[in-house]
């Protein structure tokens, strides 16, 4: 992966946010596409003294008073509904994680794995790995 082509978007992605007080992003690609390591990076722009590390285990980590990180893999693997957009499965886990009560204005939310999860006015970053090893970054 290229390290500094991911910092440039981590920056374009900082400086959207802060000039919105906030936001959601939704993190989507495949295993090992770097979707952590943006957030990461993102992160340390906003709050430079934060240890950032991936919540695949703890489901949500928080860096700051206003910043988290949640990783929903685990909560969808062995779901038959994981691919769908099942919406009472959507509900269920952002009720029972709290992650619902986390998307407020002024929080920054960084959401791996949203398997469907639609937000009104989330940023969704997909991240495709190309069979040299690049990453491309798709920003809607």
């Amino acid at each position: 992966m290229n390290q500094r082509t991911t910092k440039k978007i981590a920056q374009k992605i900082a400086h959207q946010l802060q000039q919105n007080n906030g936001g959601i992003v939704l993190l989507s690609g495949p295993m090992g596409a770097g979707k952590t390591t943006l957030v990461g990076e993102i992160v340390h722009i906003l709050c430079p003294t934060a240890l950032t590390s991936s919540p695949t285990f703890t489901i949500i980590n928080q860096y700051a008073e206003n910043i988290f990180h949640a990783d929903l893999y685990r909560l969808w693997e062995n779901d038959t509904v994981a691919a769908t957009t099942d919406v009472s499965k959507i509900n269920q886990i952002m009720e029972s994680t709290g992650l619902l009560d986390l998307c407020v204005a002024g929080n920054y939310v960084f959401i791996e794995w949203p398997n469907g999860l639609k937000l009104p006015g989330a940023m969704q970053i997909t991240i495709n790995v190309k069979e040299n090893g690049d990453r491309e970054f798709i920003i809607a």
